[in-house]
């Protein structure tokens, strides 16, 4: 695939109900995220949580959750910040530039639907290091601030939203 892939972000709709339950990731990326039905079963119970598809030529090609409820803040003291929880990009798009795109869109799509929003956090392993190149590739900065998760020591990156 050549950067000409067209990606784009979307709330999750159950048009995409078979593709979710047919998204499978690799054992060594699953111990840092979750798969997409796990996570959807978790928005249904956390209203604060929103599930967002990245599409590449309008098939399902990475997944990631915007959470604004209470764990925003263990991961910044700023308020109108959302956090991107089970980001993770399918292994047939995973190389191809699908998550650098879909990361560069986010501040578009934050500020359509999000105005209020003027930064998103995340925590990533700190030794999930392809991830790390990823987010700092697209616009993500170290915070300096450490959280620990189920597996062990994150780094807290941000990304501040321009308001256009």
């Amino acid at each position: 695939m050549d950067n000409t892939v067209n990606v784009a972000l979307t709330f999750y709709s159950e048009a995409y109900e078979s593709s979710i339950h047919s998204y499978t990731l690799p054992e060594e990326q699953l111990i840092y995220t979750a798969l997409p039905t796990e996570a959807i079963a978790k928005c249904k119970q956390e209203r604060d949580r929103t599930p967002v598809l990245i599409l590449a030529v309008n098939k399902l090609a990475g997944f990631f959750v915007l959470d604004a409820g209470e764990a925003v803040k263990e991961y910044t003291e700023s308020s109108g910040a959302l956090l991107i929880r089970s980001y993770s990009i399918h292994p047939d798009y995973q190389g191809k530039g699908v998550g650098k795109k879909s990361l560069k869109l986010l501040p578009f799509f934050i500020n359509r639907h999000f105005p209020t929003i003027n930064k998103v956090v995340l925590g990533v392993n700190y030794k999930n290091t392809a991830a790390q190149h990823l987010y700092k590739r697209s616009g993500f900065v170290d915070t300096n601030r450490h959280i620990f998760g189920s597996q062990g020591k994150q780094f807290v990156y941000q990304m501040d939203i321009k308001k256009a």
